[in-house]
């Protein structure tokens, strides 16, 4: 009885405190990024990259990875031939759609007729508020019943084994399951169950995929991180302060994994987010690969002639 009222008392705090992250920091307000303009010529296309496997990481950050998006768009504009994806919780979400055939814009266009910000419904149980169950229905009339192995890209999602505290990286058969798995944040929502294992947000564990990219069989990754920063966002009350607790471990996890990237796209996204709208982002993350261009087409070409250099 006493568990049952704990978790009642729970589940009315939580609903008194809004759900919400903390509050942005007040803070002058955010230059708004521009999205390209109708008709501007596209960028010049990099040669292709002989021998070089190059691989994504996507970051978790919630609603902030629309940024993922507009990452996606710039590399596809340039020509950069991804064969490998990974992704942690709504990385994941992007990432699978991608590496499952859609184009940059598919998902632009995906997002922008989603709801995301309010996927779930009310959970029977009270291993969490919510399920996420719509998702991955979203998700299987997408992927049509094809496997991730069958996928034109190499791609596998980071979840977490809320058991053993385990790391998992499904990058085989039901790739809607993966998805729900990878972006089951707790307390939010339930844990999924997949052979035999309860799963949860793989931020929890690997919050930047380089690792995942590695073992999918890349031999460079660029590595996206869209987390919410702490300096972005003044925690208050109690679940504030929970959700600033997390937010600061998973940037000390995330920024930990990033220098094991070969190349390394970091975006503050909140202030943007909150001053600009939520598709603001997608036009910020065509800016940062915009903006780093010149140092990631030098990196990718000598990793490309080291690759074709090893196998003479």
């Amino acid at each position: 009885m006493k568990r049952v009222l704990a978790a009642a008392s729970l589940f009315i705090l939580l609903l008194a405190t809004g759900l919400s992250a903390p509050h942005a920091i007040a803070a002058p307000r955010a230059a708004c990024p521009a999205p390209d303009p109708p008709g501007a010529p596209a960028p010049p296309a990099m040669p292709l990259l002989h021998g070089l496997r190059v691989g994504l990481a996507l970051g978790s950050g919630s609603m902030h990875g629309l940024a993922h998006i507009g990452v996606i768009e710039a590399l596809e504009a340039r020509g950069v031939e991804v064969k490998v994806v990974s992704g942690t919780s709504v990385g994941a979400l992007v990432g699978s759609l991608w590496a499952s055939g859609l184009t940059g814009h598919d998902l632009e266009a995906f997002a922008k007729k989603t709801d995301l910000q309010h996927i779930g419904e009310w959970s029977a149980s009270w291993q969490g508020l919510l399920t996420n169950d719509d998702l991955r229905a979203r998700l299987e009339d997408i992927f049509a019943g094809r496997p991730i192995e069958s996928w034109p890209r190499r791609f596998g999602a980071v979840a977490t084994n809320v058991e053993t505290g385990g790391r998992r990286l499904l990058a085989s058969g039901d790739g809607a399951t993966a998805v729900q798995a990878s972006t089951a944040m707790p307390v939010y929502y339930e844990p999924v169950e997949r052979e035999g294992e309860r799963l949860a947000d793989g931020a929890l564990v690997e919050p930047v995929p380089v690792r995942a990219a590695r073992e999918l069989g890349a031999d460079y990754v660029i590595a996206v991180d869209v987390a919410y920063r702490p300096y972005e966002a003044r925690a208050s009350g109690m679940v504030g302060y929970g959700f600033q607790a997390m937010h600061i471990l998973v940037n000390s996890l995330g920024a930990q994994q990033m220098r094991s990237a070969d190349f390394r796209i970091r975006i503050d996204a909140h202030r943007t987010m909150v001053d600009c709208g939520n598709f603001a982002l997608i036009a910020a993350g065509r800016n940062a690969v915009r903006e780093q261009w010149p140092q990631l087409e030098r990196s990718l070409a000598a990793a490309a002639s080291g690759a074709q250099l090893a196998r003479r």
